[in-house]
């Protein structure tokens, strides 16, 4: 009868073991694929070079070189950028939303020369530069006046990254006059080896190398300027009016098939002016720090 009881026993117990076995096996079916399928949604974006149905996201890493950085860059130097196909100098292809003109083959000239610029009114820079199409750019520190972002003029470093708020992308004039754009994961350095003339620093890059930035909630989308230039290397200055919104602003610029497209200085700054007339006047008739001009 003991032999009896104990085959019972170790049946029981092999049972058992079984059972317990089995369970183990289910877990780890369970919670491999949920930890792949976490992995995967924690991975990097993977950002293809498609246009427009892609997101890019901005970077706030700043890196660290030790670029030289001058006082001033001397007077403002005009850079010809070279447009392909036809077309006029500037066309109007405002929208009852936005002010937008496109410049075809201008020279341009970036107004700021020092961290600490003199401010101008719009009519004052229209006196100097009476046949230019002109637009305020790089914003500053209304407290101090000085400039903010990344700023070169006449290839020579002004501010670097990080040195301020907002320095953290830019849109760049090249000395050969191609077009492009650098966030703050570019050294300083390289951004100059690679020939740039003058830079436009404040806010955000909607789009770069013709992929679309997703709208991340940091832009208040009130009145703002803005700079691009299309695959044809027509540069493009626009102003949106107060509220326009992400969706429509980047909806009436599609058709443009814009290689870049960087948001600049907004509210009383934004302010155009063209061949003497102001087409869109400053809310408070503000003084700003940056302009650039487009002859």
């Amino acid at each position: 009868m003991e032999t009896k009881h104990s085959n019972k026993n170790d049946s029981k117990i092999l049972i058992f073991s079984l059972g317990v076995l089995l369970l183990v096996i289910a877990a780890i079916l369970i919670i491999k694929p949920f930890n792949k399928k976490v992995a995967e949604q924690n991975a990097p974006l993977k950002v293809k070079s498609t246009q427009s149905a892609t997101i890019i996201s901005s970077s706030s890493t700043v890196v660290v070189d030790d670029t030289s950085i001058v006082d001033n860059t001397g007077d403002p130097e005009w850079v010809k950028v070279n447009s392909k196909g036809g077309g006029n100098r500037f066309t109007d292809l405002s929208t009852e939303e936005m002010t937008i003109y496109k410049a075809h083959s201008p020279q341009v000239l970036k107004t700021l020369t020092s961290t600490h610029p003199s401010l101008q009114v719009l009519s004052d820079v229209m006196a100097k530069y009476p046949d230019a199409l002109i637009m305020n750019a790089s914003g500053f520190n209304m407290e101090t006046g000085n400039i903010t972002g990344f700023q070169i003029n006449n290839g020579k470093l002004l501010t670097n990254w990080g040195e301020n708020k907002r320095a953290y992308e830019a849109f760049v004039i090249n000395k050969d006059g191609s077009l492009t754009t650098y966030d703050s994961t570019t050294p300083a350095d390289e951004v100059l080896t690679n020939g740039a003339a003058q830079s436009y620093s404040f806010g955000k890059i909607l789009i770069k190398d013709g992929v679309v930035a997703e709208d991340d909630g940091s832009v208040d989308w009130m009145i703002h300027s803005f700079i691009g230039n299309d695959e044809n290397n027509n540069i493009y200055v626009m102003i949106s009016k107060t509220s326009t919104g992400y969706d429509k602003i980047m909806a009436t610029v599609a058709d443009f098939k814009l290689t870049n497209f960087v948001l600049m200085d907004g509210g009383g700054s934004s302010q155009m002016g063209l061949q003497g007339q102001i087409i869109l006047p400053s809310q408070d008739d503000r003084e700003v720090g940056d302009y650039i001009v487009l002859n």
